[in-house]
């Protein structure tokens, strides 16, 4: 087994590792339903054993393939991604969730994924319009709202 073959189990299993200890102080069950830990706590497990039965399946010499490494503007794409995402953690408390989710998804489909203008703003805006009925108005979600009112 190459370690480099085996960094994205070895990566996926410190980020679960992450999760978990971020999600100590929170509860698990509130009540009759869910807390706030119940979500992360599942996906972190899930993603921990996923990984672990990579790095099984790794040692016992089966081979995933051969690594296919980005070219140069896929390797641009990601760093977009990996900026926009960083971004839409900064804007988020200045002009809320929602708005932001919508500036993200338009930034990754008109700037990175390089589709067409319409389109892309009308999923933008029909995202944010879903989260927004979803999560706020259904499930009655309290994202974070705009922190500079005007």
């Amino acid at each position: 087994m190459r370690l480099l073959a085996a960094l994205p189990a070895l990566f996926m299993i410190g980020l679960s590792l992450l999760v978990g200890l971020g999600t100590m102080g929170l509860r698990y069950w509130d009540g009759v339903t869910p807390g706030p830990a119940f979500f992360p706590v599942w996906l972190a497990a899930a993603g921990a054993v996923l990984a672990v039965i990579l790095l099984v399946e790794q040692f016992r010499g089966h081979s995933l393939g051969d690594l296919d490494f980005p070219d140069g503007a896929g390797f641009l794409r990601v760093g977009a991604t990996l900026a926009a995402m960083v971004g839409m953690g900064l804007v988020t408390p200045i002009v809320g969730m929602v708005p932001a989710v919508a500036l993200f998804i338009g930034f990754m489909l008109t700037l990175v994924l390089r589709q067409k203008l319409v389109p892309s703003l009308l999923t933008a805006v029909g995202v944010a319009v879903g989260v927004e009925l979803v999560f706020v108005r259904w499930l009655g979600v309290s994202l974070p709202a705009i922190a500079f009112p005007f």
